[in-house]
């Protein structure tokens, strides 16, 4: 990683070059990424035509991915020259070859290197002496040649030899792996969980790699199957094939395929008739080998076939529903002379079915309360907390991400968590602490924003709860579901089995926001409504652009003036950009570069990688770190950047990362509608063109729409919104609670539930 100064508009345009040299200095090395930072003494490859005959004595600047370098080592880099205010010219490259030292100052600072533990510069320049400047492929070829070295003693001799024949090792398995086409970091990572057998394995069965190691698929691994001359229709390839399958729908959020779905699909992937007895074949030995498992139907006959972590979290989570309302209806915490009592005091006047809900969800075991916006969710959930503290429960609220833990925490003005940080989660060891050996303490479990919740944290979090504990579960059934496998909302409540509250009443500080009957409007099937041109009293309205260029450059100006100049938002700390998907002119990324180009702010940068962080950018937290404190979802701006940090300004606290630490932060200018879930924006843009086609559904939709508190501005193409509204049945995910639960409890039985179905 590096500090620089942004690129002077003047300079050269960059060209591709080659720079070969002796690495003088490492200043930076991240062995995760492999992200480094050099000083070279060039042989060949300085192409500055002004400074030709210093070339020698210079020590260049090189930036780029290398697996365990070390003063002393030849590198072979491919990439580019660029030039800098500050720096200069710098080497930033994407290909490393390392190569053994060709002097002798050179191979004496490599064997003094940290890579040769013991080994310091006199007894390096001994070695040296006695071998040459190949001593590195003498000491590999003939490791008796050592013998006589002047202070070399035995176990600092042994440790040598197995040092060298580790570097050459490492150097042979990377040419391999380069060889069948991996870049350097899959080939870091390959070595990494592979060790030194990499080679042999990978050359037994390439497809282990699919799944095995981050950042490599099926179709890599299929890839240097056919190279290493892997039969089309063999088993391993079979094999691998029906796990991507598998895979790839849990990408998509499904928990299960059915079985002639999996095999259809696989077989169009790899080429092969469906009723080919080799996939069939094949299916039946991952189940032999519990690859995966076969666990109910998805329809007479068609068996369901699960991965087996999602088949034993959604066994899991079912068992334990079941459970807790087998108990039935318990003690109300709350009755209503209690509830009147608390409007009085409060000042609150309920309607029949917010009071219904209340005392409904006092009383029973586990019961859900959904709705859409405006409806009273979040003023039922601060009456159920209120009463029944006041009946002296020990109440524990949570949300899945830090971003609606905090809004819960707001709302009620009690203290709520994540999920994981209430199960008290271990991300070094992936377990939590809190299970069914060791159950939270509390009388009621209130968990919000329940939409997000996936199959394996809704199976952790139950597993957890006590036979005496009582739950509530709160969402809206029509937003987006979690990003992770599973529907958990929605199954529960299609089940008909769990007590289930739904409040559609639009209440007095809705009914007057076109954000909220927009809403209701899209749920229904109909296309919003705007206010009439000039009227700047609404807070919703649309922006016609057909086209995605068009539709980009509208929302810039709608963002960066019109919203400033018409409704006085500060558009870098009030507006939020959402849309549809990363790429494309109008997608997530296009447009986090035009609107940090339109913030203007020319301050220091920092690099790593492909990617500039700049002073003043607004980024996104992506992950829940509880030593930092900062959480998924949480915004801030960068403030400062250093040579080894950038420190970003939150709300509450400023936070440093590290290069390692930089993967946990994304530019925010704009972000994705399946980011922004459990998050609210004072100001919400959305783009909606046509190119967004393969995420044009109702529910992406309506999460935007309901993510705006004060104001909403639709950009695009009234066509693109039609068809996203119209389109309801794209989010349907294949799962198996709710089958489960209506096998496993009878049709209401004692459970008594106050049910309505969802909208949508």
């Amino acid at each position: 990683m590096e500090h620089i100064q942004p690129q002077d508009p003047a300079a050269p345009a960059a060209e591709p070059g080659l720079l070969v040299g002796e690495i003088e200095v490492v200043t930076f090395h991240n062995p995760q990424t492999q992200y480094t930072v050099l000083k070279v003494s060039p042989e060949e490859g300085y192409d500055d035509p002004q400074a030709s005959h210093l070339w020698r004595s210079l020590r260049l600047s090189a930036v780029g991915p290398v697996d365990g370098p070390s003063p002393g080592q030849r590198v072979r880099l491919r990439g580019q020259w660029i030039t800098h205010k500050s720096h200069g010219r710098q080497f930033v490259f994407d290909s490393c070859e390392l190569l053994p030292p060709s002097s002798v100052e050179g191979a004496v600072r490599y064997l003094a290197s940290e890579a040769f533990e013991g080994i310091g510069e006199t007894l390096a320049r001994r070695i040296v002496e006695k071998l040459g400047p190949q001593a590195i492929e003498v000491i590999h070829a003939s490791p008796e040649k050592l013998d006589g070295v002047v202070g070399l003693r035995g176990p600092v001799r042994a440790k040598l030899i197995e040092a060298v024949q580790a570097e050459f090792t490492r150097h042979k398995l990377n040419a391999f792996l380069r060889g069948v086409g991996l870049g350097p970091r899959q080939s870091a990572a390959v070595a990494r969980k592979l060790g030194a057998q990499a080679e042999e394995l990978i050359r037994h069965d390439p497809y282990k790699l699919a799944g095995a190691v981050g950042g490599i698929g099926f179709l890599i691994a299929d890839r240097i199957a056919r190279q290493l001359g892997f039969a089309l229709d063999g088993p391993e390839r079979c094999r691998a094939a029906l796990l991507h399958t598998l895979r790839s729908a849990s990408e998509d959020g499904h928990s299960l395929l059915g079985e002639r779905r999996l095999v259809a699909e696989t077989a169009e992937l790899v080429q092969l008739s469906a009723d080919s007895s080799k996939l069939l074949r094949a299916l039946e030995e991952l189940e032999r080998s519990e690859e995966l498992v076969f666990d109910g139907e998805v329809a007479p006959g068609e068996r369901a076939v699960y991965l087996p972590y999602l088949a034993a979290s959604e066994r899991g989570l079912v068992g334990n529903v079941v459970r807790l309302l087998e108990r039935g209806p318990r003690t109300a915490l709350a009755s209503e002379r209690d509830l009147a009592r608390f409007e009085e005091h409060s000042g609150l006047r309920l309607d029949d079915d917010q009071r219904a809900a209340v005392l409904g969800l006092l009383r029973q075991p586990l019961a859900l309360l959904t709705g859409g916006p405006g409806v009273g969710k979040t003023t039922i959930v601060r009456c159920v907390v209120a009463l029944a503290e006041a009946a002296g429960a020990r109440v524990k609220l949570a949300s899945p991400t830090g971003r609606a833990a905090k809004r819960l925490t707001e709302a009620t003005e009690r203290q709520a968590s994540t999920v994981h940080r209430l199960l008290q989660y271990d991300p070094e060891t992936g377990a939590f602490a809190h299970d069914a050996d060791k159950p939270l303490k509390a009388d009621l479990i209130v968990v919000d924003e329940c939409s997000m919740l996936d199959v394996v944290i809704a199976h952790h979090l139950f597993k957890a709860i006590d036979d005496s504990t009582r739950v509530v579960l709160v969402g809206d059934p029509d937003q987006l579901p979690s990003v992770a496998p599973g529907n958990v909302l929605v199954d529960l409540i299609r089940s008909a089995r769990v007590p289930t509250f739904r409040l559609t009443h639009i209440h007095r500080q809705g009914r007057g926001s076109r954000i909220v009957q927009n809403a209701h409007r899209i749920l229904r099937g109909e296309i919003p409504e705007y206010p009439q041109r000039g009227d700047i009293s609404s807070d919703c309205y649309f922006f016609a652009a057909e086209d995605a260029q068009r539709c980009a450059e509208r929302t810039v100006e709608v963002v960066t003036e019109r919203i400033p100049r018409a409704f006085g938002f500060d558009w870098v700390e009030s507006v939020q950009v959402l849309a549809p998907m990363y790429r494309g002119e109008c997608g997530v990324d296009a447009l986090n570069e035009r609107l940090r180009a339109a913030l203007g702010q020319r301050g220091p940068e920092f690099r790593l990688g492909q990617r500039v962080w700049r002073v003043g950018d607004r980024v996104i937290h992506t992950r829940n770190d509880y030593d930092k404190e900062v959480f998924n979802g949480d915004m801030g701006r960068i403030s400062a950047v250093a040579e080894d940090a950038l420190t970003v300004t939150f709300p509450e606290r400023q936070v440093s990362y590290a290069p390692e630490e930089l993967g946990d932060l994304q530019p925010a200018f704009a972000i994705t509608v399946h980011r922004s879930q459990g998050s609210e924006y004072d100001v919400v843009v959305l783009p909606v063109v046509p190119q967004h086609h393969l995420m044009l559904q109702r529910n992406l939709l309506y999460t935007a729409v309901t993510r705006a508190k004060k104001l909403l501005v639709l950009v695009g193409s009234e066509r693109a919104i039609r068809r996203a509204v119209e389109n309801a049945e794209q989010g349907l995910r294949l799962a198996g609670i709710a089958r489960r639960l209506v096998q496993d409890l009878p049709e209401n039985g004692h459970l008594d539930p106050v049910w309505a179905p969802p909208a949508s």
